[in-house]
């Protein structure tokens, strides 16, 4: 299966910390970034005197007509899976909700989450995981959250 080099599209993404990016496509997580952190709930920042492009990591990824974009800060990622974000992304489509509408479905999530102090999370999986024992629930934090959906060009 070859890909007519015409019809390729490539996105290009610089991140800093421990807000990010997923691409969604057919309802599966096509492309993610990483958190970039010193240690457990420690992200990368830029600070005065330090030269931001030595600390981005930078991305290249195919992207496809229907392909979703999700560009958030770590109160989403914190707080909701990546498989959870890709199944309200499917949900989100086939009640064919806005981009805007997404965004916000998805932000009223991780708010519900960081509210709870039991249960499971990204946040509190990475807890146990640096050893805090015993550490269940979410991370209330600020969210923001953008959507974006991919469509031909009409040029």
């Amino acid at each position: 299966n070859l890909l007519d080099p015409s019809l390729l599209q490539l996105l290009h993404v610089s991140n800093i910390g421990d807000s990010g990016f997923l691409v969604i496509r057919n309802g599966e997580v096509h492309a993610k970034s990483k958190p970039m952190v010193y240690g457990f709930n420690f992200p990368h920042q830029i600070e005065k005197g330090v030269d931001p492009l030595t600390l981005v990591e930078n991305y290249t990824i195919d992207i496809e007509e229907g392909d979703v974009i999700i560009a958030a800060t770590d109160g989403l990622f914190d707080n909701v899976y990546e498989q959870e974000a890709a199944a309200m992304i499917s949900k989100s489509l086939q009640a064919d909700l806005k981009p805007a509408e997404m965004a916000e479905h998805l932000a009223a999530r991780a708010h519900e989450v960081g509210r709870s102090g039991a249960g499971r999370s990204p946040f509190s999986d990475s807890a146990v995981a640096a050893g805090y024992l015993g550490f269940s629930g979410g991370k209330l934090d600020d969210t923001a959250v953008v959507v974006s959906i991919v469509r031909r060009s009409e040029a």
